[in-house]
């Protein structure tokens, strides 16, 4: 009897594995996304962001409706590869990058490589942040980015300078839909000048272009 329950467990064990590798190496392409003016080149877009792992932890259910259902764990092999020339297009900038979900699914998991997804993270969580018009829901929405990503030791800590963090916290008691715009366009800047060119001669990238476009 003791064989059979240790046997089960094991079973049991090894089929909750396999699942949870499946479910990590999922991945969904999409259609580029709509676009709008923003200074320094910075375009405000509604992004995709996981469900399960920021949205449902940072933002009201009533704004789910702006949020697709990504899935981010892994590039899985068997899911088609986004059209050729718009991976090409990539190359013409970060903002380019950035029009794209499948381009924001990339850079991910090259900043995961890095050690530093809290910057796409924290750029995406902010450009949804925009979209919301209820008050309460903003000022819920703001604590909850600033808890994960801005107060120090925060569990996504990003990297600003002390006077810009200082900025948001003292926002923090009537915050606005602008109280982390410096941080974003230090974020955004950070990985134009730092992630972006080492992500265009990655392995992910290149993986992702037909043979005679890699280099």
């Amino acid at each position: 009897m003791f064989t059979f329950i240790v046997l089960y467990f094991l079973v049991f064990s090894l089929c909750f594995i396999i699942n949870d590798m499946d479910t990590d190496h999922a991945v969904f392409w999409s259609d580029p996304c709509y676009t709008s003016s923003d200074e320094e080149e910075i375009c405000h877009y509604r992004m995709g962001i996981d469900k399960g792992e920021l949205s449902n932890q940072l933002f009201p259910s009533s704004i789910s409706h702006v949020r697709s259902n990504i899935r981010h764990r892994g590039m899985d092999r068997k899911a088609p590869k986004p059209p050729n020339d718009e991976v090409v297009s990539w190359r013409q900038s970060l903002k380019k990058l950035l029009e794209c979900k499948t381009g924001q699914l990339a850079f991910r998991e090259f900043l995961k490589t890095e050690y530093s997804e809290e910057n796409i993270l924290f750029w995406l969580v902010c450009e949804e942040y925009k979209t919301i018009t209820s008050n309460t829901e903003m000022a819920e929405a703001a604590k909850r980015i600033y808890t994960e990503f801005v107060q120090v030791d925060a569990p996504r800590q990003i990297n600003i300078d002390c006077e810009t963090r200082q900025e948001i916290t003292n926002s923090m008691s009537q915050p606005t839909l602008s109280c982390f715009d410096k941080a974003q366009r230090v974020i955004y800047k950070l990985m134009k000048k730092d992630s972006y060119p080492r992500f265009l001669k990655s392995e992910i990238y290149q993986a992702l272009l037909e043979p005679s476009d890699a280099s």
